[in-house]
Formats: structure tokens, sequence, C-alpha cells
């Protein structure tokens, strides 16, 4: 794989929540939950106005990303809607986000989708609630 075209306009650090290999219970609880890990990327990103027609229902005080994962520049498979994780930009600290859109509707392979993953990376839509 060719490094992105963006990688020089890296500006973030996404870290991914992603399932991982069996589960946890709780000492105290009983409960069990999966085991996580992280999955962390370079990324260029940019902030847009959240637009209630596309997104009904987002509380507007959130700050909605748009852009590229850059390096590696394909998400794990485990990466989808809804998925968690934490955004830093620079030194700033790190701020939870969800993810509303990954991989558009092109995907990470086929024609298109390879080609596009190969030259800028996988696009991302990222919802932070700061």
């Amino acid at each position: 794989m060719a490094t992105s075209a963006l990688f020089a306009l890296v500006n973030a650090t996404v870290k991914f929540r992603v399932a991982g290999a069996g589960v946890v219970t709780d000492p105290e609880t009983g409960n069990v939950t999966p085991t996580t890990e992280l999955q962390t990327h370079k990324a260029f990103l940019k902030a847009v106005n959240v637009d209630p027609t596309i997104y009904p229902g987002v509380d507007v005080d959130g700050v909605l990303y748009e852009g590229y994962v850059v390096d590696p520049q394909v998400l794990n498979p485990k990466v989808r809607v809804g998925s968690t994780g934490t955004l830093a930009f620079g030194s700033a600290g790190e701020v939870e986000f969800k993810v509303l859109r990954a991989r558009m509707g092109y995907g990470d392979q086929g024609a298109v989708g390879a080609r596009l993953s190969d030259a800028l990376g996988t696009k991302i839509t990222l919802l932070t609630l700061e």
C-alpha cells in the first residue's frame, strides 16, 4: 500500500475501541463484558457544522469531524458506525467520540474503494461531545 496523499496534512490521533479476544468478569457485580483493545490511527480531520437534515437528532452542542485515517490507511473491520474512542489534536487532551460514518458507500475494497483507500485513506465522520 502506498503512502496516503494526505499524510503531510495529518493533524490528529484517533484511537478506536474494538472488541478484543475473550471476556472480563467484574469481581463485584459478576457482570461479563467483552475485552477491548485500541486501534490507533493518524488522521486528517476538519470540523464541520452539524446539519440536522443529514444527522437528525444529533446534539448541536457536539462537534462533527470529517476526514481520512491516513496511517494506517485502512480501518480494522471491527470499526463500524457507533464505535467509540478518543481523538486528540496535537498536544491537546483527548476527547471521546462516536463514529457516525466509516468507509462511506464505496468501502475499502473493490475497484473504487481500494483505489481511494490506497490514495487517500479511509473516510470517516466522528461526533464529539465537548
